[in-house]
């Protein structure tokens, strides 16, 4: 059982810096297969993030970083409590939103990136890449563009542009992940382990980006299991602490 302990603002309508509020939120799992055990992960968790910061969410392995980052995205569906972002010039609880809410939030507010690709089998890497700037209506043109822009930065060859990314090395994979997760510049952005399975070089190059996108206003929330890029990237952390249920900023 682990929890996250962060000071929330009271009263959000007025508050133009937070992109995420989390309070008191409770995440509990039933296993059905054991007997119907429930297993408290996060309880009486609170979180705030502004726009410019990186906050690293830290703790050991099944502490509750991850089932945060689900619930951030709407993946996971609450116990209790409220998880808040800013989605254009209102806050949407991802806690009580509706499928259809959660996917428009998806859609222009909040972005995610991690180390694992998804996509349709057959469907072009380009395409893939620019898929999230096209449901958004941006012209055809420009989606190729910007992604042709970050799968250059990003050091995935051209000859691999038209092919589908399903066979592609697990590196390659990543970068186009990625990319795929900044096309768009999302106001929070969640990042799961962004640069596993990068070498020096490209895992660099994907800091660099993510820096980029902080200083230009995004807030993030990120697990960095890379201590060295989990220095660079971090504004502050918030550890998860299953024992003493703490949190420790500027870690």
């Amino acid at each position: 059982m682990s929890t996250f302990v962060e000071s929330v603002v009271p009263g959000i309508s007025a508050d133009l810096d937070a992109r995420v509020l989390v309070r008191n939120l409770h995440k509990s799992f039933t296993l059905h297969q054991q007997g119907g055990v429930q297993l408290d992960v996060l309880v009486d968790a609170e979180l705030r993030v502004d726009a410019g910061e990186c906050v690293a969410l830290t703790g050991s392995s099944g502490s509750g970083k991850s089932t945060m980052l689900r619930c951030l995205y709407g993946n996971y569906q609450p116990s209790s409590g409220e998880v808040n972002v800013r989605h254009d010039d209102d806050w949407v609880d991802l806690a009580r939103a509706t499928p259809s809410q959660i996917l428009e939030v998806r859609l222009r507010s909040v972005g995610w990136v991690s180390q694992f690709l998804r996509v349709i089998p057959r469907v072009p890497t380009i395409e893939v890449v620019a898929e999230p700037l096209i449901a958004q209506r941006r012209p055809r043109d420009q989606a190729l563009e910007r992604a042709a822009s970050l799968l250059r930065r990003l050091n995935v060859p051209e000859r691999l542009w038209s092919l589908a990314p399903a066979t592609f090395s697990g590196g390659e994979q990543q970068r186009v992940n990625v990319a795929r997760g900044l096309a768009v510049s999302h106001p929070v952005l969640l990042v799961d382990e962004p640069t596993a399975s990068l070498d020096p070089d490209n895992c660099n190059i994907v800091v660099e980006l993510l820096t980029e996108a902080r200083v230009a206003g995004a807030a993030i929330v990120g697990i960095f299991h890379d201590g060295d890029v989990r220095a660079r990237m971090m504004t502050r952390a918030v550890e998860v602490n299953p024992r003493h249920s703490t949190a420790i900023e500027g870690w």
